[in-house]
């Protein structure tokens, strides 16, 4: 789908920012990986290079092709069937997801007893080769529970809109919401941390808490247009019917939201 000219929420500009420190840690850790596995194999150590690779290199494809989406805009994923309105990631997201994580279910474990056996050419103590592979044991049970969430669900997540609730979900849960029980619909949280997932749209609920459906650029070119269509049906309840057929597709594709404050 092509990014629709609606306007952006006002208060987009000032949330997601990544700090300039987390940027340089990030591309320092990025250059440490690369170059230390290309020492390793000028080293003749070609197990090292690969075990080192597998484990700590293919996390960066995530950060790739999380970039690529939110930069060079999302390929739009949705369906509408009779139990509602759909949206997934873009296929790039996914892809490199069940990528990174089938990869790390061999790759951590193999990298852990490898090193506690003292069989990588890595200069450690021992203390912090017991640290490391207790480490990489985690890691790769955390992978195993996102890989099968992953496959559970059919993907790394998704948006879910019905005439009666909105569903938001990850790897790892779903949240529920109910359309009645929301009083407001924002493009900032009322909190500093929850304003760390950039572009959302933050579902002010009755009882007082607030509930950030975040990642929206992940699902539409720039997130925009997904935004509006969240408020349209919160203000339109008379609308809702349309979330279980073709008119809401359609709505989205002609960007026909109610755009008022």
């Amino acid at each position: 789908m092509p990014e629709l000219r609606l306007p952006e929420p006002g208060n987009w500009a000032q949330t997601g920012k990544v700090a300039l420190p987390v940027k340089v840690v990030l591309v320092v850790a990025f250059c440490y990986v690369v170059v230390r596995g290309l020492v390793a194999v000028y080293e003749g150590s070609y197990l090292t290079a690969a075990v080192w690779w597998a484990t700590l290199g293919t996390p960066f494809l995530l950060v790739a092709a999380y970039l690529s989406v939110v930069v060079g805009g999302a390929g739009q994923r949705v369906s509408s069937d009779s139990s509602g309105l759909t949206f997934q990631p873009d296929k790039r997201l996914s892809v490199a997801y069940f990528v990174v994580m089938a990869v790390l279910v061999p790759a951590a474990p193999l990298f852990a007893v490898l090193l506690s056996r003292g069989e990588l050419d890595l200069s450690t103590t021992r203390g912090l080769q017991i640290a490391v592979s207790v480490a990489f044991w985690a890691l790769a049970l955390l992978a195993v529970v996102a890989l099968a969430a992953g496959i559970r669900r059919g993907g790394s997540g998704y948006l879910k809109f019905t005439p009666a609730r909105i569903e938001i979900a990850d790897v790892l849960k779903t949240r529920v919401v109910a359309w009645n029980d929301v009083v407001d619909v924002r493009d900032v949280a009322s909190t500093a941390k929850a304003n760390h997932g950039g572009r959302a749209a933050v579902l002010c609920l009755r009882e007082g808490t607030e509930e950030v459906v975040s990642g929206l650029p992940l699902y539409v070119p720039k997130g925009v247009a997904l935004y509006w269509l969240v408020r349209h049906y919160w203000k339109h309840p008379e609308h809702r019917d349309e979330l279980v057929d073709s008119r809401a597709p359609r709505r989205l594709t002609e960007g026909k939201f109610d755009l008022s404050a």
